[in-house]
């Protein structure tokens, strides 16, 4: 069976986004139920559902935010695998500050006109479609005048520029806008309700971060829908050309730690043996307060010191861990994972953002002084 044919019939059944409406490829389940299919579709060894930013993100916050054609326009080939997506929304002078954003977009009849330039956009380079935050009113402010796009990638005025990480990979892009085109019925939850509409997105962003994003596919890659779906499995079981950012998410990243660990390290090692019990006592925590009482953020913060975690015992497991490619014994998925670990504390929002958010919104501390507070106050 090819892999369009095997994700298909997972979307189709309903039980490759168990959690998702009936209806809409899902079953209706709760979390706990979703969680407890994905441990049975990994028990039998069965390839799971594409792992990437439309089913993780733009799925959800389409059936939140609707309206209904867009859903009924794009939610089949994001639940089947044939179109992947990306986000833009980091620009190079904006830094955290995503309110900062200066990429306008500018109506004209029944289209609108973008034009600026997006950074860190994971996968840009094989998407075919991306959600976009762009300024629609200048006047407003800063929050009200953003707006949310669906864009089409595949156009003359959208270019796409890699950007090389130390594990080698080019998974992260530039995007430069050029008088690209969006069609105004492309607009997600209604002109200037862009903030509003990022702020669900980046909620499923940290959610899925608190727990990683396990699935069925290497988010950067583009494979092959015509390939057997076995195949496809074996060479990402291989590795290969598989990127950093996939080693590092999810449960991959503690597989390929024991696996280190356990393959170049002795059994009867106190300190390496206390240590890996921590990571998994660590692990068991995300995983049984997943979509329950533990704050997304809470749980982003957690997973991006498990992963930090998990980086420092794998290289104490000897200087061998440190070796990469065919020079490793594990073929240096370790590695990848190692590196790209303190990634995980800059994506979707830095450690520093989710400290604030959980003083903030969880604790109910006061507020941090704002950006625009500061810069109007006189000097004496």
């Amino acid at each position: 069976m090819s892999l369009a044919n095997w994700w298909r019939r997972l979307a189709e059944s309903g039980w490759g986004y168990p959690h998702w409406p009936e209806g809409q490829f899902g079953k209706d389940m709760s979390h706990e139920q979703h969680m407890e299919v994905e441990r049975a579709r990994v028990a039998v060894g069965a390839f799971g559902v594409p792992n990437d930013v439309s089913v993780t993100l733009v799925a959800p916050t389409l059936m939140e935010h609707g309206p209904e054609i867009l859903l009924d326009r794009y939610l089949e080939p994001i639940a089947t695998g044939q179109e992947m997506w990306c986000q833009l929304f980091s620009e190079p002078d904006a830094g955290s500050d995503l309110a900062g954003l200066t990429t306008s977009a500018e109506r004209d009849g029944d289209r609108w006109i973008i034009n600026g330039s997006k950074v860190w956009t994971t996968g840009g380079h094989v998407s075919r479609r991306a959600v976009l935050m762009a300024r629609t009113d200048p006047q407003a402010e800063r929050h009200s005048g953003i707006s949310f796009f669906i864009l089409d990638m595949e156009q003359p005025g959208v270019s796409v520029s890699p950007l090389r990480d130390m594990t080698g990979a080019e998974e992260f892009n530039q995007v430069f806008l050029h008088n690209a085109e969006v069609d105004h019925r492309d607009v997600i939850g209604g002109l200037g309700e862009g903030w509003r509409v990022a702020m669900t997105m980046l909620q499923h962003e940290r959610d899925a971060d608190a727990i990683g994003h396990d699935g069925g596919g290497d988010v950067i890659n583009q494979v092959d829908l015509n390939a057997p779906v076995g195949q496809v499995q074996e060479e990402q079981q291989k590795g290969g050309t598989t990127s950093g950012f996939f080693y590092a998410t999810g449960s991959v990243k503690d597989d390929v730690t024991f696996n280190m660990v356990k393959q170049l390290a002795s059994s009867d090692d106190p300190v390496l043996g206390d240590t890996a019990t921590k990571a998994k006592m660590h692990r068991e925590l995300l995983d049984l307060n997943s979509g329950r009482d533990l704050p997304p953020s809470v749980g982003k913060l957690l997973n991006s010191a498990l992963c930090r975690e998990l980086r420092d015992l794998g290289f104490a497991a000897g200087p061998a861990s440190q070796l990469s490619s065919e020079d490793s014994v594990d073929g240096g998925h370790f590695l990848k994972s190692a590196l790209f670990a303190a990634g995980m504390s800059i994506a979707g929002g830095t450690d520093e953002i989710q400290r604030n958010i959980i003083g903030e919104r969880v604790l109910g501390l006061p507020r941090e002084p704002s950006v625009e507070a500061n810069a109007d106050r006189k000097e004496p």
